[in-house]
């Protein structure tokens, strides 16, 4: 829809269909399991990320997943890899956004990332607790 229809993620019409909701699970307490019941709530964490720091970086952490082939076995394992991988793609500690949105986060990737900043993220999804935008 980028590339071709010229549609931001963020303004997408069909993300923007899934905001009620979205807002509602994070007044809920951001519990991930909703999360992955749930596409449209799901989706706006990746649209984040894209919107604060650009398609490009997605394509660069596709190309290292491919050149690494990371064995990867639990569903933890995978996500603090992706957690990982992104914040060092661009230079920020992620782990206050997905905590934000749920998500759990081992111990060894919070202290991994503790050298890097925190981005100053602070969106209408923020806005509803930024107490949880947080370590």
């Amino acid at each position: 829809m980028d590339q071709i229809c010229h549609l931001q993620p963020w303004i997408h019409t069909w993300l923007k269909d899934q905001m009620s909701s979205t807002k509602k699970y994070i007044e809920k307490g951001s519990k991930f399991n909703e999360w992955k019941e749930n596409p449209g709530v799901a989706l706006f964490i990746y649209a984040q990320l894209v919107r604060e720091y650009g398609w490009q970086n997605y394509k660069d952490i596709f190309r290292k997943y491919e050149k690494t082939q990371p064995n990867l076995g639990s569903d933890q394992e995978k996500m603090d890899y992706w957690i990982i991988t992104f914040s060092q793609q661009v230079g920020h500690n992620l782990v206050p956004l997905f905590k934000f949105w749920g998500f759990p986060i081992s111990k060894s990737t919070i202290d991994n990332l503790k050298p890097l900043p925190i981005p100053e993220i602070f969106d209408e999804f923020i806005q509803i607790a930024p107490e949880r935008y947080s370590i």
